[in-house]
């Protein structure tokens, strides 16, 4: 099973429904009021599927970007305590609201995008170990996407330790050497295509279980449906 898809909903739903059976819905930086993931989720076709981005105030600290806009609103007291993992109030609730909107969309899958400040350290490990093993994910599979290549060598043990997912680059990366699943988001330059040699690397990359492919670019979704052609091509 291989799916292929976005990072959001680069065109009209209707028109991503007819020709992909896959997306990640984008709750990272903006979470979605109810009444909105109810919308979303009432327009997946059957057969489709859809993940989400964690929450990023789990995630990403004040001084990150990509930290959400609704963590700025909040009091100083409050922001130091956002990001990496911590053990706070803050990231619970960002958490809690992660989880219903997994449950809202019938989501499986929760990819948590760490940004580059999130470097191996001591404190840093203590507080992923701790969040990870405390967490109540029922059927959820948490997908990790770390940045930065300080994590390569401790990437595949940490997963394994804690029963993750890697994403990685296929353009930039080799596939993690164990998991249940490959979840593939290719970077791509901004405003840049996507060349035959860069899809057949990533069509290679799929491998022949379980995989899904995120493409967050600008021609995201013209490339998400080079990318659905090729496979079924080869298969």
């Amino acid at each position: 099973m291989v799916r292929i898809g976005c990072a959001g909903f680069p065109v009209g739903r209707d028109r991503y429904w007819r020709d992909l059976a896959f997306s990640e819905a984008a709750t990272g930086a903006i979470m979605p009021r109810p009444a909105t993931l109810e919308g979303w989720a009432a327009d997946i076709p059957s057969g489709a599927e859809m993940a989400v981005q964690a929450y990023r105030l789990i995630t990403h600290a004040p001084s990150d970007v990509g930290y959400p806009a609704a963590g700025k609103k909040l009091p100083k007291t409050r922001q130091v305590h956002c990001g990496g993992f911590r053990e706070s109030l803050e990231v619970h609730e960002a958490w809690l609201a992660t989880k219903a909107a997994a449950e809202a969309l019938g989501a499986r899958l929760v990819v948590f995008e760490t940004p580059a400040s999130f470097a191996p350290g001591p404190d840093r490990l203590r507080d992923l170990y701790r969040f990870f093993k405390a967490v109540p994910r029922g059927k959820l599979t948490p997908i990790w996407a770390p940045r930065g290549s300080e994590w390569e060598r401790l990437s595949d043990k940490v997963c394994g330790d804690l029963g993750l997912e890697r994403a990685f680059d296929p353009l930039r990366q080799k596939p993690p050497a164990k998991g249940r699943l490959r979840y593939l988001r290719p970077g791509v330059p901004r405003g840049a295509f996507l060349g035959v040699d860069d899809m057949s690397t990533i069509a290679a990359a799929v491998g022949d279980g379980p995989a899904y492919v995120a493409f967050t670019h600008l021609y995201a979704f013209k490339d998400a449906l080079r990318l659905q052609e090729l496979v079924r091509g080869r298969r």
